[in-house]
C-alpha cells in the first residue's frame, strides 16, 4: 500500500519540478527578449542623438558666413521658438507660473549673452560657446550610458551619472584643445585669444564647462516641476529647441559675467 503512494508522490514531484522548469525557462526566454529588446531601444536612442547632434555641424558653419543682422534675426527667432513651445504646454504650469517666467528670463538672458559674445567676439567667441555646450552634452551623454554608475542628482534628473558629468568636462576640454589649433591655424582668435587663450582663460573654459552641466540640470528640475519629459518634439533624440540649448543659455550667461566682472 505503501509502494503506490510514494510513486504518486514521486510522480507529483516530478511534475511539479517539470512545471517550474517550464515556468522558469519560460521566465528566462521572456526576460532575454525583454533585455534584447532594451538593448536595441538603447542603441536605437543613442544612434538618434549622435546623429542630430552631428546636425549642428553645417549650423555652425552656417553661423560663420552669416552677418551679426542675420545673426541677431536668427536668436530672436530661437526664443520666439522657446516662448512657442512653454506655451504649448501651458496647461502643466498650474499654480507654477514662477517657474515659466524664471525659464523665459534665463532664456532672454542667455540669447541676449550670446548675441553678446559674436557682437563683440565675433565667429570664434560664438563658435566656442557652441563646441563647448554641445561637446560637454554629447561626451555627458555617451560616457553616462557606456559607463553608468552611481546617479548625479537623482531627484532631479536619474538617468544623469557622475562619469556621464566627468566625462563631458573631458570632451569639452578635449574640443577646447581642438579648437585652439583650429583658430590659430584660421587666424579666427583676435580678439578672442586673450581672453580664453591663457592660464586665466583655463579657469574661464572651464567655469563655463561646469556652467553647461548646470544649465542641463536646471532645465531637468523645471521639466520635473511641471511634470514633462521633454519641452517639444521638434528635434529626433533632444526634444524641443529648449533640451537642445540648455547648456548654451547657461554658459552664455556665465560668460557673460566672467567678462563684464572679471
Amino acid at each position: 500500500m505503501n509502494i503506490p503512494v510514494e510513486r504518486e508522490d514521486m510522480a507529483g514531484d516530478e511534475i511539479l519540478i517539470s512545471k517550474c522548469c517550464v515556468d522558469d525557462d519560460g521566465g528566462s526566454r521572456q526576460m532575454n527578449m525583454s533585455s534584447e529588446s532594451s538593448i536595441r531601444g538603447k542603441s536605437k536612442e543613442l544612434l538618434m542623438r549622435l546623429l542630430s547632434s552631428l546636425m549642428f555641424i553645417p549650423f555652425v558653419f552656417f553661423l560663420c558666413s552669416v552677418s551679426n543682422t542675420v545673426f541677431c534675426v536668427l536668436c530672436v527667432v530661437v526664443y520666439a521658438m522657446i516662448v512657442f513651445e512653454i506655451y504649448s504646454i501651458r496647461g502643466n504650469f498650474r499654480g507654477k507660473w514662477p517657474e515659466c517666467f524664471a525659464a523665459l528670463s534665463i532664456s532672454l538672458v542667455g540669447i541676449a549673452s550670446f548675441m553678446y559674445c559674436r557682437a563683440f567676439y565675433g565667429i570664434a567667441g560664438s563658435v566656442f560657446l557652441i563646441c563647448m555646450a554641445s561637446f560637454c552634452d554629447i561626451g555627458a551623454y555617451l560616457f553616462g550610458k557606456i559607463l553608468g554608475g552611481p546617479r548625479l542628482c537623482p531627484r532631479i534628473s536619474p538617468n544623469k551619472t557622475w562619469a556621464g558629468m566627468f566625462g563631458g568636462i573631458i570632451t569639452a576640454n578635449v574640443a577646447f584643445l581642438c579648437l585652439e589649433g583650429l583658430f590659430l591655424r584660421l587666424s579666427l582668435g583676435e580678439p578672442f585669444f586673450p581672453l580664453i587663450f591663457s592660464w586665466s582663460g583655463f579657469w574661464t573654459v572651464q567655469c563655463i564647462i561646469i556652467a553647461s552641466v548646470a544649465g542641463d540640470l536646471l532645465e531637468s528640475l523645471f521639466k520635473r516641476r511641471i511634470k514633462v519629459k521633454d519641452m517639444g518634439k521638434l528635434l529626433p533624440g533632444h526634444g524641443g529647441v529648449m533640451d537642445r540649448l540648455d547648456s548654451l543659455i547657461f554658459a552664455s550667461i556665465v560668460f557673460l559675467f566672467l567678462v563684464l566682472v572679471f
